[in-house]
């Protein structure tokens, strides 16, 4: 097995443990993409693609996201946040870059972000979580440094 599906794995392992307990938050919790569902725009479609939000207590956040690419090369980043539009770091695998997050909860089951790359605002996103908690759905608007724009809608199922 290659190093990075025992990796792959592990990850996957490690989610699924830090996520197996429900929270207050909707957010909360692993989700499994739904390839069929989701519009990747311009975008390369990824083999796979897991996201899981972990409340951290005192109004803090943490997401992961792995990306497994159609080449099978792994992608993925990871930030702890709160919802009070501050920009916070996100690491990524193979991140050159400055970039960081901010998020602003508009209501209980909707937020929105905005993803700064060496300052420069360069996706702009809306998440929400469907009324049965079941379907998260994230719609992102990417601009490059050209202002060339893809618009893409990707939906998640939650893991049970």
């Amino acid at each position: 097995m290659h190093n990075s599906k025992k990796m792959f794995l592990a990850l996957v392992l490690l989610i699924s443990i830090s996520s197996s307990a429900q929270d207050a938050n909707p957010f909360v919790g692993t989700w499994d993409l739904d390839k069929a569902a989701s519009n990747f725009g311009s975008a390369p479609v990824p083999s796979n693609m897991i996201r899981t939000y972990q409340d951290l207590g005192d109004g803090s956040f943490m997401y992961l996201l792995v990306t497994i690419n159609a080449d099978e090369s792994i992608g993925g980043s990871s930030a702890t946040y709160r919802y009070d539009r501050k920009e916070y770091p996100i690491a990524s695998l193979n991140q050159n870059n400055s970039t960081t997050i901010s998020y602003r909860r508009d209501n209980e089951k909707t937020v929105e972000y905005t993803v700064h790359v060496d300052g420069n605002p360069l996706q702009l996103g809306a998440k929400s979580i469907s009324p049965d908690g079941r379907v998260l759905t994230i719609v992102i608007q990417n601009a490059d440094a050209q202002s060339n724009v893809n618009n893409q809608i990707l939906r998640f199922n939650r893991r049970r």
